[in-house]
C-alpha cells in the first residue's frame, strides 16, 4: 500500500512534540548531522527509508507501521477505501450491507450511478450531489467493520497484515453481519422497499397502440372482443392502490420505529447515569 509522505511527516512531528524534543535532538537521536532532513520529514517532502524508519520507531518505541501508516484503525481503513472498493467481493457485500441498512432512497437511486446531465457544468453538479450521498454512506459502512477486522489483527500490532488479507477479514465480516441485519425490522423493512421500488407502477397504463394490441390478442384469443386491454388496466389499477397503500402504512410503521430508538439513544446515556 502506498505510503502518504505528508501523513507520516505529521505522525513524526506529533511524537516528537509529544517526546518534547528539537529536530536538531530528533537528528541526532536518529544519526543524521543536522535538523534540515527532520523538517523535510515533517512537511512531507521527503521520506524516511527503511533503516532511518526503523531507528525513529526504536526510539519513540513505536511499531515502525505506526509511522508509515498510522495506527492499526488507520491502516484498516485506508485499505478498505483505497483498495477494498476496487475489490470485487468486498464491493459487492459493502452495497448489499448499505442496500439493507441505509433508510434513505436516494443513495442507492439509479440517477446517483448514470448522470443524466448534459452540459460539463451540470455533470460537475450531479458529481457534487452524489459524492455527498455516496461518500458518507460508503464511510458509514466501513466504520461499522472496522472494529471487528481490527480485532482480529491486533494481537501483533508490530506487523501490519497485507491489504488482501484485510479485504478477505472484511468480506467475512460483512457477511456474517449481512446475515444478521437481515433478520432485524430494518433489514426486512429495506429489503420490502427496494422490491417495491422495483415495481413501476404506473409504467404503460397509457393506452399505447403496441401495448393495447398486445393484451387484446393475448388475453382474448379465441373471443372476438377487444376487452383485454380494459381488464388488464382495471386490475393493474386495483394492484397498484394496493401495493401504494401497503408502501404508505409501511412508511408509517417505519417512522414510527425510527422515532421510537432516537428516543430510546437519547435516554440511554441519562438513564444509564441515573
Amino acid at each position: 500500500m502506498q505510503i502518504n509522505k505528508q501523513q507520516v511527516g505529521h505522525r513524526i512531528h506529533e511524537l516528537r512534540i509529544t517526546a518534547n524534543l528539537s529536530m536538531a535532538e530528533l537528528a541526532s537521536a536518529v544519526g543524521l548531522a543536522g535538523k534540515s532532513t527532520i523538517n523535510d520529514w515533517e512537511k512531507g517532502r521527503t521520506l524516511a527509508n527503511a533503516e532511518r524508519m526503523e531507528k525513529l520507531a526504536v526510539f519513540f518505541k513505536v511499531p515502525v507501521n505506526y509511522i508509515r501508516y498510522g495506527s492499526l484503525t488507520d491502516y484498516v481503513t485506508t485499505v478498505f477505501k483505497e483498495t477494498g472498493l476496487n475489490h470485487s467481493e468486498f464491493n459487492v457485500l459493502l452495497w448489499e450491507f448499505v442496500d439493507l441498512t441505509t433508510t434513505n432512497p436516494d443513495v442507492l437511486s439509479s440517477d446517483v450511478f448514470t448522470p443524466t446531465a448534459h452540459s460539463e457544468q451540470d455533470q460537475l453538479q450531479q458529481t457534487k450531489i452524489a459524492t455527498a450521498l455516496i461518500t458518507p454512506t460508503i464511510n458509514y459502512a466501513i466504520n461499522q467493520i472496522v472494529p471487528a477486522v481490527v480485532r482480529h489483527f491486533e494481537s501483533d500490532n508490530s506487523t501490519y497484515p497485507e491489504p488482501d488479507e484485510v479485504i478477505q477479514a472484511g468480506c467475512y465480516v460483512y457477511r456474517h453481519r449481512i446475515q444478521i441485519v437481515r433478520r432485524t425490522f430494518t433489514g426486512k423493512y429495506n429489503r420490502i422497499v427496494r422490491l417495491l421500488d422495483n415495481v413501476d407502477l404506473y409504467e404503460k397504463l397509457q393506452p399505447d397502440d403496441d401495448y393495447k394490441r398486445y393484451l387484446n390478442q393475448t388475453t382474448t384469443p379465441q373471443k372476438n372482443t377487444s376487452n383485454g386491454f380494459s381488464l388488464d388496466e382495471k386490475y393493474q389499477i386495483q394492484m397498484n392502490k394496493l401495493i401504494t397503500d401497503f408502501h404508505q402504512q409501511l412508511n408509517k410503521i417505519n417512522a414510527a420505529y425510527q422515532a421510537e430508538l432516537a428516543a430510546l439513544e437519547q435516554s440511554g446515556p441519562k438513564s444509564a447515569a441515573n
